[in-house]
C-alpha cells in the first residue's frame, strides 16, 4: 500500500503528556487531526526489562514481552479504544516492531532459547555489546513464525501497519514471510540505515539488506540517505551539494519518508538561531516525494528532545505559535500539490526543487 504525500506524525506516549497514556493521546487526536497528520506512528508500547535496565524507566526498544502493554501507558482496551477513536478521526495507526532483539529477560529466554543469537555460547549482539538488549536469531524460520505471529495479534486488535526498527538489520525472507502470511494491504515502514553503517555491517558480515531488497516489501522507507548529510551539513561538517547529489542518485522507485528530527536525532530547530531558515528547511522538505514525518512537537519548533530512558514529557505552548502555523500551512500546500518526483539542482548556490526554489 504505497502512500505518498502522507503526514506521519510519531508519537513517544510516554513522554507525550505527563500523564503518560493512551488516554492523553486519544484527547488530542482531534488537534492532530486538523494538523493534517494522516498516520500516527506509536513507538513500542510493550513492557519494558527489567534485567540491566537502562535509566529509571528503560528504553521501549529493550521489549520484556511482544504480546503485551506497558501498565503504565494503559490497558487492551484503553489501546483498542485509541486505535478506534483514530480511525474515527480519519487516520491511520502503526506500532514500532523491533524484531532485531529484546531485553536479556523476555518471556523468550525461558520458552524458546532457541530463538536467540548466540556469541560464545552466550546470548548477545550480532553487532555492538548494548547491555539492555540480546539479540533474536531472525535467520531460524520458527523465530520468523513466532514474529509473524505477533504482527497477526496486533493487526487483530486494529491497528494499520507497522513501522520495523533497524528494518535493514532483519533478513529480507522475513519480511517476505510476513507479506505472504497478512497481505499487502498493513503498511510497512522501513527504518533502513545510512551509508555509513552499511558499509560496517558489510565489514563485519553481518545481516544487511539494502534499501531496493527492503522496497520489494515496504510501502515508505526513511531518508537516510540524506538525512545524515543534512546534519553534518548543519554542523559545517558537509557540502549541500552532497545532499542534492544523495536525493538526485536515489532509487526513484522507493517512496521516502521525509524526517528531519526522530527520536534518535536532535531536534532540527536546535541548530537555527533564525525561524526563516528553519521554515526553508520546512519547506524543502514537504515538497520532496514521499511522505511528511513529523516527530512530537517539532511542529511548534521545540528544541528539547524527550530523554528516551526517562520520564521526561514534552512541554506543550499554551497556545499555536508561528512555527506551528508554518507547519499547518505547509502539509496543506503539500497535500495539494499531488505526487511528484524529485526535480533537483543546485544552481548558483540557490536549489531549485520541483520549480521551487530554496535558500538553503
Amino acid at each position: 500500500m504505497k502512500l505518498e504525500n502522507q503526514l506521519i506524525y510519531q508519537v513517544f506516549v510516554r513522554n507525550y503528556s505527563k500523564e503518560g497514556t493512551f488516554k492523553e493521546v486519544e484527547k488530542d487526536l482531534p488537534r492532530l487531526k486538523e494538523l493534517g497528520v494522516d498516520i500516527i506512528y506509536l513507538l513500542p508500547i510493550h513492557p519494558i526489562g527489567t534485567e540491566s535496565r537502562k535509566g529509571t524507566y528503560g528504553s521501549p526498544y529493550a521489549i520484556k514481552d511482544y504480546f503485551a502493554i506497558s501498565p503504565d501507558l494503559g490497558n487492551k482496551d484503553d489501546f483498542i479504544s485509541l486505535i478506534n477513536k483514530t480511525h474515527e478521526h480519519g487516520m491511520k495507526i502503526i506500532m514500532d516492531m523491533v524484531f532485531n532483539h529484546t531485553s536479556p529477560d523476555n518471556v523468550l529466554v525461558d520458552s524458546h532459547p532457541e530463538y536467540y543469537f548466540y556469541k560464545n555460547g552466550k546470548r548477545g549482539n550480532r553487532v555492538g555489546d548494548w547491555s539492555d538488549i540480546v539479540d533474536l536469531d531472525t535467520l531460524r524460520e520458527d523465530t520468523q513464525e513466532y514474529l509473524v505471529s505477533v504482527l497477526k495479534y496486533w493487526l487483530s486488535l486494529g491497528v494499520d501497519g507497522f513501522r520495523f526498527d533497524v528494518a535493514s538489520t532483519i533478513p529480507a525472507s522475513f519480511f517476505k514471510r510476513a507479506r505472504e502470511a497478512i497481505g499487502p494491504e498493513p503498511f510497512f515502514l522501513a527504518e533502513c540505515i545510512d551509508e555509513g553503517f552499511a558499509k560496517y555491517l558489510i565489514s563485519v558480515n553481518a545481516i544487511y539488506e539494502t534499501d531496493e531488497t527492503l522496497n520489494q516489501y515496504f510501502d515508505c522507507l526513511y531518508n537516510y540517505n540524506w538525512l545524515d548529510i543534512l546534519i553534518r551539513y548543519l554542523k559545517g561538517n558537509d557540502k549541500l551539494e552532497n545532499i542534492i547529489k544523495a536525493i538526485k542518485e536515489d532509487n526513484k522507485d522507493i517512496v521516502r519518508l521525509n524526517c528531519l528530527e526522530n527520536h534518535d536525532k536532535d531536534r532540527i530547530a536546535h541548530y537555527f538561531s533564525k525561524e526563516k531558515d528553519l521554515y526553508e528547511w520546512m519547506r524543502f522538505t514537504f515538497n520532496l516525494k514521499g511522505n511528511m514525518f513529523i516527530y512530537m512537537g517539532q511542529e511548534y519548533g521545540i528544541k528539547h528532545k524527550p530523554e528516551l530512558f526517562e520520564k521526561d514529557p514534552v512541554v506543550w505552548p499554551k497556545e499555536d505559535n508561528e512555527t506551528y502555523r508554518l507547519y499547518k500551512k505547509l502539509i496543506k500546500e503539500n497535500k495539494q500539490r499531488g505526487k511528484r518526483e524529485n526535480n533537483i539542482e543546485l544552481k548558483d548556490g540557490v536549489v531549485i526543487l520541483n520549480k521551487e526554489e530554496y535558500k538553503l
